[in-house]
């Protein structure tokens, strides 16, 4: 049955945007201003862990998780369990770690987190370098989110590509420009409970017209040819095995190398508050990703013809759920693609703001800064999706992004961290041939084999240490002279 759009599904999405705004106003309000970093912004488990998670989700989780469940089956299950090998070994060692570097260097962003206690030129190459990476990457991971958010607003309301992305985006820049850092906590937080309900009602709904069509679906399945049901990625245990390592890899260097997530963490109000936020990020991205995924599996034995996997759930919806469950899920994917873009934003704003221009001493001249910045970031980024929209999908766009920023900047954070010995000059090698091996080994006959990131990660820190130990012989020979 075929359910059209009426003013109850509008109203609820309206509302869902006002709740919204709501909550970016009031992270404004509560926002602390000083130069004493992120620490002082003193955010418990809850607003860590549920923001950390409705942003690592991103719209990757609505469009493309269901994307591949749909196109390929269910061995697409091992990404979200590859990624929670590499989550569960982040969040053992680095998280706190990560909040006690910040409460001894103050530091707001990434790049000021690594240069802390350098000295000599290369310090102020590294940072422009960090900041660079951090800018180039997220305006890729961003221009993915619009994506995910014009397919979304399409499928949901029907209207044009082009008036889709330009709503999406400028309902985005507007709460972004009005809450800040802790407005994007706060409203992340708002959303990540939304996405919950949103991903039990679609998933519930799936399996229960997947249990009463049941034999339509598995013809379906089996339809989609012999190795769709396969739960092996790649068909072999060699492959299997490339896959869960490389992705746990890069599972690992998403949350050291993403500074939208970093900055979540350097703002807990304790290494401990911070660590105990553990169960809360992981529960809610294996959540949502895993039942998405599944999602996808079933809706192509209860859709086989979608021409676009990626707006597989806004098709469903739209096919089979009435009114108001019809507004909630809506909402849903609004809030989920919305947590990320808005995270997104706020940390390319906050990492060019504060290591490409002087700091401001008024509160009120900070303000017209950062409306600047996010309204030429959101701009910037909003022509990015144009053009990637004929070079891939939000999957590939998306992924692209945060294994290459990860590669770069995993190992210099790790170094940093764990207090490993490094230099001004040995942390820009990391950073600069972490990033460049990465770029040649996906491009590789064997990129295919490794996600890139577990290249760049291993590379900078091999970098690093061989850099060190030069410089240290240098040092010695020029003593000894």
């Amino acid at each position: 049955p075929y359910c059209m759009f009426d003013l109850g599904i509008e109203i609820i999405f309206v509302v869902t945007l006002l709740i919204t705004f709501v909550a970016a106003y009031l992270g404004r309000r509560h926002t602390k201003r000083n130069s004493d970093g992120l620490t002082n912004q003193q955010l418990n488990r809850w607003l860590i862990g549920l923001s950390a998670g409705a942003t690592a989700n991103s719209g990757f989780i609505v469009t493309g998780a269901v994307g591949l469940g749909y196109t390929f089956g269910p061995q697409w299950l091992f990404l979200p369990i590859s990624w929670f090998l590499g989550d569960l070994i982040f969040w053992k060692f680095c998280p706190e770690r990560i909040n006690r570097a910040g409460d001894e260097t103050r530091a707001t962003t990434l790049s000021e987190l690594l240069g802390h206690g350098l000295s000599g030129k290369f310090k102020r190459f590294s940072s422009v370098l960090a900041t660079l990476l951090i800018v180039i990457c997220l305006a890729g991971y961003t221009s993915a989110q619009w994506l995910a958010g014009q397919k979304f607003i399409t499928g949901a309301f029907e209207i044009s590509s082009a008036t889709s992305l330009l709503l999406f985006a400028v309902i985005i820049i507007a709460y972004t420009s009005i809450g800040g850092f802790r407005g994007s906590v706060y409203a992340d937080s708002v959303q990540a409970v939304i996405r919950i309900f949103g991903t039990a009602i679609a998933l519930g709904a799936a399996i229960y017209i997947g249990v009463e069509e049941s034999e339509q679906v598995w013809a379906n399945w089996n339809a989609a040819g012999e190795n769709y049901l396969s739960w092996v990625p790649g068909a072999s245990l060699i492959s299997a095995t490339f896959f869960v390592v490389g992705y746990a890899f890069a599972a690992f260097g998403f949350g050291l190398g993403q500074p939208q997530l970093v900055s979540r963490y350097l703002a807990g109000s304790s290494p401990e508050e911070t660590k105990a936020a553990k169960w809360i990020y992981i529960s809610f991205v294996q959540f949502t990703w895993i039942s998405m995924t599944i999602f996808g599996v079933l809706l192509r034995g209860i859709m086989p013809e979608i021409d676009d996997p990626e707006t597989g759930l806004s098709v469903f919806i739209r096919s089979y759920f009435g009114t108001i469950l019809t507004g909630i899920i809506v909402a849903d994917i609004f809030a989920t693609i919305a947590a990320t873009s808005n995270s997104l934003l706020v940390a390319m704003s906050q990492a060019v703001i504060h290591d490409f221009f002087p700091r401001w001493e008024s509160e009120k001249g900070q303000n017209r800064l950062e409306l600047v910045v996010v309204l030429l970031l959101g701009a910037i980024t909003m022509l990015g999706a144009v053009y990637l929209a004929e070079k891939g999908s939000v999957f590939t766009i998306a992924l692209g992004s945060v294994s290459l920023m990860g590669a770069g900047l995993a190992a210099p954070v790790l170094i940093k961290i764990f207090d490993m010995q490094r230099t001004s000059l040995s942390l820009f090698l990391s950073i600069a041939t972490g990033f460049v091996s990465a770029i040649v080994w996906k491009f590789s006959a064997v990129g295919p084999l490794l996600n890139e990131a577990a290249v760049g990660f291993i590379i900078g820190l091999i970098v690093n240490q061989i850099t060190c130990k030069l410089q240290t012989s240098d040092r010695r020979l020029n003593s000894q002279n």
